[in-house]
């Protein structure tokens, strides 16, 4: 219930600074908006600011989250996958964009610093969205520049999204968005062709000094699905290219390794044993990196709640 009105709070909040300005909205007119007394909002929030700063933080990890319930059909490519994403996450953003339009050309001058700090949240968490997304979609072989490709992807999407926004007479459809995803991709997957095997120009400890890197994003941008999806993958490898007279055992561990998973309190040293077991062979390679990767996105945000 709490968080209900808290959300409702938000959501009214929201609307009436993008309607009248941040300046002209009252407090007052928030309550009257989601029909709460002023004295009730005081008790979830400190302040009219404090209020902005929630919406603004809620925004962006809409943005960010706009993905995480998608699923996908075996038979849809990695590739196909991340430019779905990337077009749902561009319309979340156009959405929202007018709203930021708006904030830019009316912030007020004591939230400036808090501003500019949330704004830098928000860029970290959308790097971190980005490289996860393309380890996935690419492999592990991009590794040494994909803080390179992360920010070049940054870049492409916000400007193309502010350029669209700046022709009014530019209809902003599903179709334009698919357009704006699809030339993405082709970008990234060219700088993929002419940059692997270079220097990078932000590698890891380039990244850790910029602050770029959170050790646990991998563990906020992936859903069930796509741990299912890393079983499937692994099970139909196993069919396919491991010698006959090893096969049952391999799907027993990944079916043992799926069971454990499913448990309320799943045990750690199993888990991580039968990934070992399954990494011992070679043609699997690939399928079980996928799956561990999965699996520490999954498992250990449930386990630590």
């Amino acid at each position: 219930m709490g968080d209900d009105r808290k959300k409702a709070v938000l959501k009214a909040g929201g609307q009436l600074f993008a309607e009248k300005g941040y300046f002209a909205t009252t407090v007052q007119d928030i309550a009257e908006q989601c029909n709460m007394s002023k004295a009730s909002i005081y008790k979830m929030f400190e302040s009219k600011e404090d209020i902005l700063l929630q919406i603004i933080r809620t925004l962006h990890e809409e943005i960010v989250g706009s993905t995480s319930s998608l699923h996908f059909d075996d038979d849809v490519s990695l590739r196909d996958q991340l430019m779905h994403k990337i077009s749902v996450q561009l319309q979340s953003f156009v959405v929202k964009h007018d709203f930021f339009v708006n904030l830019n050309q009316n912030m007020p001058m004591e939230l400036g610093s808090q501003i500019r700090q949330v704004m830098l949240d928000f860029k970290r968490m959308m790097l971190n969205w980005q490289k996860e997304e393309l380890l996935l979609a690419y492999g592990t072989r991009i590794e040494p520049i994909v803080w390179d490709l992360s920010v070049c992807m940054q870049a492409i999407s916000r400007e193309m999204i502010v350029l669209t926004r700046l022709d009014r007479k530019l209809p902003i459809t599903e179709k334009h968005i698919d357009r704006v995803a699809e030339l993405i991709v082709d970008a990234i997957e060219g700088m993929i062709e002419k940059r692997l095997g270079r220097t990078p120009v932000i590698n890891e400890e380039a990244a850790e000094r910029m602050k770029l890197y959170e050790p646990d994003s991998s563990r906020r941008y992936f859903g069930e699905s796509e741990w299912r999806k890393s079983v499937r993958e692994l099970l139909q490898a196993i069919r396919k290219h491991s010698p006959e007279v090893v096969q049952s055992d391999l799907v027993a561990a990944v079916e043992r390794l799926d069971a454990e998973r499913r448990k309320k309190v799943p045990q750690t040293f199993m888990m991580d044993a039968l990934i070992s077991y399954l990494k011992q062979r070679e043609e699997l390679q690939a399928e079980v990196a996928y799956l561990q990767h999965v699996y520490f996105a999954n498992w250990e945000d449930e386990k630590h709640g």
